[in-house]
């Protein structure tokens, strides 16, 4: 019986060391830095942009930018991330969401639930807001500490935008590329 486990086991073996081993890749590189890269299609479109002035290598701070044509009176967007490589975070250390445009806003919201940032704002319809080249809304993101080198998930998930009185209408936000590194 001693003879067959004998023989089991090193045919085992044989079969792993044959097939490459164990897990088959290579152990994860911790990062040390985020890095975003953004280029905005043709057009003047929503669109999610790095400040740089305001990042560190750890923590990205983003500007929400509409169409400078555009105006309105609210807009909620949804921001998704993989929680295993980062994490939103405020970036004035109070809120999760600054810079809102509506001087009368009646509302102006940011959560997180669990990898997604859902921002709104808004004001009673009627005195839209010109948009111009200004920022909609700053945002940040912090490199988790179990961040390995590679892509981070970004994505704009939901949007929508009110132009003026009336029903919302679906908007995309582009958004760039992010990167653990």
């Amino acid at each position: 019986m001693n003879r067959l486990a004998t023989c089991l086991t090193g045919a085992a073996l044989l079969l792993t060391l044959a097939c490459g081993g164990g897990s088959g890749g290579a152990p994860a590189v911790p990062a040390s830095k985020l890095s975003y890269s953004f280029s905005s299609g043709p057009g003047d479109t929503w669109r999610l942009v790095q400040n740089a002035a305001a990042s560190t290598s750890t923590h990205l701070v983003f500007d929400l930018f509409a169409p400078s044509t555009a105006s309105g009176d609210g807009f909620t967007v949804v921001l998704t991330t993989s929680s295993a490589q980062a994490a939103w975070s405020k970036p004035d250390g109070v809120s999760y969401m600054t810079q809102v445009p509506y001087p009368n806003a009646k509302v102006s919201i940011a959560s997180v639930a669990g990898a997604s940032l859902r921002l709104a704002a808004g004001q009673p319809p009627g005195a839209e807001v010109a948009y111009g080249t200004r920022p909609l809304a700053e945002v940040a993101l912090d490199m988790a500490s179990s961040a390995t080198v590679g892509g981070v998930t970004l994505t704009a998930t939901a949007a929508s935008h009110l132009a003026g009185p009336g029903d919302p209408t679906d908007i995309t936000v582009e958004v760039g590329s992010l990167q653990a590194q």
